[in-house]
């Protein structure tokens, strides 16, 4: 459905001027009679243009005589005259609609779905969203496009995953992700699978150019029909198709463009800086020598005793550690081509793209060769075949993400700027780069050291429809997908890791005789994932009032996965390849035992229309999963609703105000499994795994890797829908959902009460979690002369609870997410801040304080008398908004994208390290530190008076690291100019588009102290848990590109 949006200043201007137009009413139906969704409608006469609803519907401006020029989503098109302004039911038989078996449909679960009998809340996202778009991953262009998504980027490395919640978290473990779909083919939720690699995104492996549309479910009557796996919504991509009766169409377009960082406000001290803030830190400690003399009398004193003593400084030397490993900036180019055609029992589509990414960390990248097709063939006029085939190869030249040393983007704070990159003989630097770094130059370790992955995706579906006999169909689809992952990690034995690595963990210290080296390791990863989907289907329209529809059908999904490994351990000199050569000390090498699950279902569906104003649906499912206990496999899911079209009714009137009006609603209950798609581990089960010696001694073990629970059961997710479509003065679309999702018997980690060995713990269905909420998509064409206006907006609010966890315990805090300040308990948010309260500064001594709970009646200069308090914060947006607006004046077009997140809370864990107040006099520290602490010519500082090696613990955790993440962005700008017909006669061109485009221009934070993007995550914590968690993963990149498209 086309979006607009505006505000009601944007009605009252418009709304004399809508008025004075007749209003021509029809709709748009094909051969078979089903609603025709998306075709344009245009007035010759003056260009004003409208596109058909989900019902077939369509209201224009203008009067009897005026001729329509109708193009439907094939591009066919059909022209009719204006004999009235109720023009009624208007047929289109195009072939389009001979060749389909619904009119307007989507294929949603292996059921072909009529958008006419909408009773559920999904959105679409078009194909021009996703053309020339440029990213590494589709999913990145879903951000402010859905009511209700949230999204956040685990990083801004090309290639690694995002975490995108639909209406809320929905289990306290596992993924959040929502279950992802393309062509038919069940591909999971987007998560990791890398060996090496800090994280790879499986969807960046598709072109972003080959996608038609995106259709986002999110209640049950649209989830129901995946069962298992869907109750965290569902992402159904559907590739670009041939069309039949088109002559053969060509498509070439490229994009170049510039990346840099999006957001970033830290500002890190310089070398003088540094000392200064050293010096004041050491003069403020007050230490005394033997006789009780002050050691540091002055400040002047101090300042001699930093440069020569304590970081034997040369007084020369400003190392920008961050501009040191970066290039100046990012290059990206993509290159596209694609051909279309068809005859009339024949369609295809075959593409192709190249992206490359040269990443801004230096010495990294990322480029995917893509080539995707598509083929569909009616063999005769009861059956047709199709086939979508897509193939990737991805290469990635990467870096180690997150808090490690090895991290580029940690470099910034852990090495100091006093120090050079380079020794005096130019050889890396490696021994002087301040306490806080132990021998890692990153310089060095980006130009000697390396993380690299090659990634093949094989994506193949076929699909078969077949004509039973008058109204009865068959439907089958076979699909697979396959990953193969080849990952190899470089630590030289001359610099960092590989020089450290003396004894590596597990290795017999005899073999390697103390001597130094590097590592090298390789991976190899292959995951495989097949469904085959079988229904029959049935429909007929009695008396053109009663429109039945039903389907039967069967699912079987399986997947699995292995990793194999290797390891040469005590290299003595470089050798980047993994050999048995080289002189290594140590060898280690292991296998996965295969990780594998299976998924049966049977499923049933009934459709009833009357009249085409009231739908009744319901729909039943059975899913039987191998990852959970054996007593509780399967499980049964059902959703039902109705819709009623009131607009449709003879009451509603001429529709001049409201010119629609339908009401939606469903309930139902659908089955999840948090980790069935963490690549098949099934923890039902009790796993032994063969250990070899790395890590273990010399000696193999077998450990338990897995407490299994033969009892465990499936997630339950309850959920209520209650939604309107309306539009107003046939220029505003709105929709509108209210909903109530609560999951029972949520899948959590119980503490054995006396562990023996390892694991100390098993899952078990303990939880329940709760998210109510609303959501609006708002379209509007305030203007659609010559010069058109399109505008669309987004809202979202959702309110997450944890209902239930420990059962025997309900006031029991669950600290999560790594270092530990946010928790879980019965009555607060899913990953809500449990932390003291900071209380601020002492303006007399400059001492840091703290409330003592959370009534604040009281303070302390003693954190451990501070207790944890519950802020009511966490790193979930309780509020999502965007709004677009689409100008365009014959071939010229502009496009402005704006998206927002609001209350929600975020922490930068490294931020006790950038400003420690004293406590890491090894660590670079932001300028804050030393402008705005606490002197006594400086009372009323923000941060405490630094103190060298204090011990107060004003570093700590408490909401003093807390930052609103409230933030509006400029998501996209893009400025378009299509030649126009003339240019197309003189040429032979059908079409030639130009443009400039910006993603991430612009950001305005609410909060001044946040440093950060709001929007960055940490990966090194599973799903949810790095929601809102800052940990110098890469950051969040900003793009301006130019571009052509060329058509003929």
């Amino acid at each position: 459905m086309r979006r607009r949006f505006t505000s009601l200043g944007i009605l009252s201007m418009f709304l004399m001027g809508g008025l004075a137009y007749a209003q021509v009413k029809g709709v748009l139906k094909d051969s078979n009679g089903f609603p025709m969704e998306e075709a344009e409608v245009i007035v010759t006469r003056t260009g004003a243009s409208v596109y058909t609803d989900g019902d077939g519907n369509f209201n224009v401006d203008a009067k009897v005589g005026d001729t329509l020029k109708i193009i439907d989503s094939m591009g066919e098109e059909k022209i009719i005259k204006v004999t009235s302004t109720m023009l009624g039911d208007v047929k289109f038989a195009s072939k389009a609609s001979e060749n389909i078996e619904l009119g307007t449909v989507n294929l949603v679960g292996g059921i072909k779905m009529d958008v006419a009998q909408k009773i559920g809340a999904y959105d679409i996202v078009k194909r021009e969203d996703f053309e020339l778009a440029p990213t590494a991953s589709i999913d990145e262009v879903l951000n402010g496009r859905v009511a209700g998504l949230t999204f956040s980027s685990n990083s801004g490395d090309p290639g690694s995953t995002n975490i995108i919640t639909i209406r809320g978290v929905g289990s306290l473990i596992g993924s959040p992700n929502p279950l992802y779909v393309i062509d038919g083919i069940v591909v999971g939720k987007g998560t990791d699978n890398a060996g090496i690699m800090e994280s790879w995104n499986p969807l960046a492996a598709i072109d972003p150019n080959a996608v038609e549309n995106v259709m986002v479910l999110k209640d049950a009557s649209a989830t129901a029909l995946y069962g298992a796996r869907g109750a965290n919504g569902v992402i159904v991509i559907t590739t670009k198709k041939g069309r039949y009766n088109q002559k053969t169409r060509f498509n070439i377009s490229s994009d170049t463009g510039v990346q840099s960082i999006a957001y970033n406000e830290q500002e890190f001290m310089n070398s003088a800086e540094f000392m200064e803030w050293a010096a004041l830190s050491y003069f403020n400690t007050e230490a005394k020598d033997k006789n009780g003399n002050l050691v540091y009398p002055t400040m002047d004193a101090a300042r001699e005793f930093v440069t020569k003593s304590q970081y034997n400084y040369d007084g020369v030397t400003d190392t920008d550690w961050r501009k040191a490993i970066q290039r100046n900036q990012a290059m990206v180019n993509t290159y596209n081509f694609s051909a279309t055609g068809g005859s009339e029992n024949t369609s295809f589509r075959i593409g192709g793209s190249y992206y490359d990414n040269k990443s801004l960390i230096i010495n990294s990248k990322f480029d995917r060769l893509s080539i995707n097709s598509a083929l569909d063939h009616k063999i005769n006029d009861k059956l047709t075949l199709g086939l979508n085939l897509n193939y990737s190869n991805v290469r990635r030249h990467t870096f180690d993400d997150g808090g490690a040393y090895r991290n580029p983007w940690t470099t910034q704070f852990s090495i100091l700027p006093i120090y050079p990159i380079y020794n005096a003989d130019g050889s890396y630097n490696q021994t002087h780069l301040g306490a806080g770094n132990s021998g890692f130059n990153p310089v060095a370790i980006q130009n000697i050291d390396f993380v690299q992955g090659n990634i093949q995706t094989y994506l193949a579906s076929i699909n078969a429809e077949y004509t039973l006999a008058k109204n009865l169909y068959f439907f089958s689809m076979f699909g697979i997908q396959n990953q193969k992952i080849k990952e190899k990690q470089y630590w030289d034995p001359s610099i960092a890791d590989g020089k450290n690595q003396e004894i590596a963990p597990g290795v017999n210290p005899d073999l390697l005789n103390g001597l130094p080296g590097g590592i090298v390791t390789v991976a190899h990863t292959n995951a495989y994932d097949w469904n085959w989907q079988n229904s029959v289907s049935y429909r007929k329209v009695f008396n053109d009032r009663h429109d039945l529809q039903a389907w039967v059908g069967m699912e079987y999904q399986e997947h699995e996965y292995t990793q194999e490994w290797a390891r040469v351990v005590g290299l003595t000199r470089p050798l980047p390849y993994l050999t048995f050569g080289g002189n290594p000390k140590g060898i280690s090498a292991g296998e996965s035992e295969p990780y594998r699950w299976t998924q049966i279902s049977y499923f049933g569906r009934l459709n009833y229309t009357l009249d085409g104003k009231y739908t009744f649906s319901g729909q039943l499912r059975r899913d039987a999963n191998s990852t959970l206990g054996k007593n509780e496999q399967s499980g049964i899911f059902w959703s039902a609703g109705g819709s009623w079209d009131i607009s449709r009714e003879a009451f509603f009137g001429n529709g001049r105000v409201l010119s629609k009006l339908k009401l939606r609603g469903n309930y139902g209950e659908i089955g999840n499994i948090p980790y069935a798609d963490s690549w098949g581990r099934q923890y039902n089960t009790y796993f032994l795994q063969a250990v070899n010696s790395t890590g273990y001694g010399t000696n193999p073990t077998i450990g338990l890797t897995e407490i299994g629970n033969p009892d465990l059961k499936w997630e339950v997710s309850k959920q209520l829908n209650i939604g309107v479509d309306f539009s107003l003065f046939n220029m505003f679309d709105i929709t509108l959902d209210v909903y109530n999702k609560r999951t029972i018997s949520a899948i959590y980690d119980k503490t054995l009460v006396e562990p023996v060995g390892y694991p100390s713990f098993y899952r078990t269905n303990v939880g329940e979690i709760s998210n109510k909420g609303i959501e609006s998509t708002i379209n509007a064409k305030p203007i659609n002369k010559e010069f058109k206006w399109d505008i669309f907006g987004t809202f979202a609010y959702n309110r997450n609870k944890v209902v239930k966890l420990f059962p025997d315990n309900p006031e029991a805090v669950q600290r999560i997410s790594g270092n530990g300040i946010r928790a879980l308990s019965e009555g607060h948010e899913y990953g809500e801040y449990y932390v003291p309260l900071w209380a601020g500064v002492d303006p007399e001594t400059g001492a840091g304080m703290w409330w003592t709970d959370g009534t604040k009646t009281a303070t302390t200069t003693d954190r451990t008398a501070a207790k944890s308090v519950w802020l009511g914060k966490s790193g979930f947006p309780k509020y999502l908004a965007s709004i677009k607006n689409d100008f365009s004046y014959k071939g010229f077009t502009l496009s402005v994208f704006f998206t927002g997140q609001f209350d929600f809370y975020v922490h930068n864990m490294w931020q006790n390290f950038i400003l420690s107040d004293g406590s890491k006099m090894g660590n670079n520290q932001i300028k804050s530190a030393l402008y705005d602490a606490w002197t006594p010519d400086n009372r009323n500082a923000k941060n405490p008076k630094p103190i060298a090696g204090q011990g107060n613990g004003t570093e700590l955790l408490s909401d003093r690291w807390v930052r609103k993440g409230d933030h509006i962005r400029l998501k996209e700008v893009k400025f378009s100019y299509r030649f126009n017909d003339l240019f197309k006669k003189s040429t032979g061109v059908d079409n030639l588009t130009i443009y400039a485009k910006g993603v991430n221009l612009w950001m305005y934070a609410f909060d001044k102290d946040l440093d950060f993007d709001p929007e960055s995550n940490s990966n090194a914590y599973g799903g949810a848990g790095g929601k809102g968690l800052y940990d110098y993963t890469s950051p969040i990149m900003k793009s301006i590109s130019l571009g052509v498209s060329l058509d003929f």
